[in-house]
């Protein structure tokens, strides 16, 4: 009975301290904008520092997130609290249009950069010593590692300012996201003997996502459609949400000095709804037009992951007899981003004159899709550390990615060609279990030349529609209308700076 009584008492406390982890995570994160998009690096310092692996090695709460197999190599109860700050750099020279071949340029353009600056984006998780061997508990509220709030115009009190005259209208000029996952996760062991454990684990997820994006639109109904800015209208979606359930399993083998570890997240489908405010060309305002309804959806994917690796630890550590002095592990990562096969956007109403209903429509809205195109996705992944002395620990890393955006389908709307990275970090040991953990990570992605452009400019008045654009009305049968918008030349890279401090108590 004493043995059940103190357990249940340590069930208590734990399920305190989850909650109050949950609570910390909220005040922490940012309410104007998190991690969404594609995935760049990823979460935690030491992961940042280590070519973003984790699936095999980590001891912390961050297993929650990585592989909840591994909560039960988390010793004692840990609490640890991180951010990441991405610095997006993107360049995109847009050739000249022409609406006849041969002919004189329609419009030339000036570069374009990002100009949103640092990016923050917290993680905060805990993982809990319930007293049985066997079993391991965490939670935890973070977001996937990405830079969540572009802005490719002009920064004026601090928001973002956009002309017609913009060089990619037709893209998302202008983003900010949330992304946060409430996580509970739990690890159960199995003790095969002889220096040998198998460790299976859960992680159930919420997904939830808030998103404010601005595009421009072509008002043109029939073709031949011709990029003009004076007949566009600025098309901003307001406060989309929604939530959908997700989660990740894990296992993980340890033989001695060996451990394996894997661990899988579905995809997850995306249903947002929120309002459209639509800012309308100088021919339309003298209507006062205004919208019936103007509840807007988005519809999409965010990829799922699989994640193998394998590493090897040996050695004492300065600092702690019970880890190990060298942490080296190799990580592959399978992304299906090819689910992404386009975004959709639908408004409920349409544009009448001030004061008229549906009968008066100046035109109807057709479901417009934002054609991607993407496919998945494979890294490589290896990270070293080594226990320098008794109060640092010293880690570096990096990665090979293969692009999820073919050449024809790059955009501004989240950058994802191929990457390179190399980065580094340490752990700094201090008094009373406390770890000050610190990281960086250079990701560098070559320079694109599109000839063959396959991003068009959205036209939600035209019959020509997706996702397979078949109609009658497509000027060209398969291709959207419009004209592409990505032409040219793009350069980027990312700085992603990381740290945090982790108390094991």
């Amino acid at each position: 009975m004493n043995t059940v009584t103190a357990f249940a008492k340590r069930l208590r406390c734990c399920l305190i301290a989850l909650f109050a982890t949950l609570s910390l995570g909220v005040v922490a994160t940012p309410t104007t904008s998190y991690a969404a998009g594609f995935e760049v690096g990823e979460n935690t310092p030491r992961s940042v520092a280590r070519g973003g692996t984790g699936v095999v090695n980590t001891a912390d709460p961050s297993a929650v997130y990585f592989n909840p197999a591994l909560l039960g190599f988390a010793r004692d109860n840990q609490l640890m609290i991180t951010s990441n700050v991405l610095d997006l750099n993107v360049e995109f020279q847009r050739d000249d249009f022409y609406s006849e071949p041969g002919g004189d340029p329609d419009q030339t353009f000036g570069p374009v950069n990002n100009e949103s600056g640092l990016f923050p984006a917290p993680f905060v998780a805990a993982s809990f010593d319930l007293g049985p061997d066997e079993f391991s508990l965490g939670a935890g509220l973070f977001g996937p590692p990405a830079y969540g709030n572009p802005c490719y115009g002009e920064i004026e009190d601090g928001e973002c300012q956009l002309d017609r005259e913009h060089p990619m209208r037709g893209m998302a000029v202008e983003t900010d996201m949330v992304v946060v996952y409430p996580s509970v996760g739990a690890a159960y062991q199995f003790d095969l003997g002889d220096d040998r454990r198998l460790d299976v684990g859960l992680t159930a997820m919420l997904a939830y996502q808030n998103t404010d994006f601005t595009v421009v639109a072509d008002t043109d109904t029939s073709p031949p459609w011709r990029e003009n800015p004076d007949d566009e209208v600025f098309v901003q979606g307001r406060n989309l949400s929604g939530i959908a359930p997700t989660g990740v399993l894990g296992i993980s083998f340890e033989d001695g000095p060996l451990r394996l570890g894997a661990s899988y997240r579905p995809p997850i489908r995306w249903n947002l709804t929120g309002t459209a405010d639509v800012g309308y060309p100088p021919a339309v305002e003298p209507l006062n037009p205004e919208m019936t309804d103007d509840t807007m959806h988005l519809e999409t994917w965010h990829a799922g992951s699989l994640r193998l690796g394998w590493g090897l630890q040996w050695g004492e550590h300065p600092a702690d007899s019970e880890r190990p002095r060298w942490d080296l592990e190799f990580n592959t990562i399978w992304e299906n981003w090819s689910v992404v096969d386009n975004f959709r956007i639908e408004l409920d109403g349409n544009i009448t004159p001030a004061g008229g209903s549906e009968d008066d429509a100046l035109t109807n809205f057709q479901p417009v899709y934002q054609r991607k195109g993407y496919q998945d996705t494979i890294s490589l992944r290896t990270g070293l550390s080594y226990g320098v002395n008794s109060w640092l620990t010293a880690h570096g890393g990096g990665f090979l990615e293969t692009a999820a955006q073919p050449i024809a389908y790059t955009s501004a709307d989240f950058i994802s060609w191929e990457r390179y990275s190399a980065g580094g970090g340490a752990s700094i040991h201090l008094p009373y279990n406390l770890e000050l953990d610190l990281g960086y990570s250079f990701i560098y992605s070559p320079s694109r030349t599109v000839e063959q452009g396959e991003v068009y400019n959205p036209i939600p008045m035209s019959s020509c529609t997706g996702p397979d654009f078949q109609d009658d009305a497509c000027e060209q049968s398969g291709t959207p209308p419009g004209n592409p918008q990505n032409e040219g030349q793009w350069s980027a890279h990312f700085h992603i700076f990381s740290a945090g401090v982790a108390w094991r108590y």
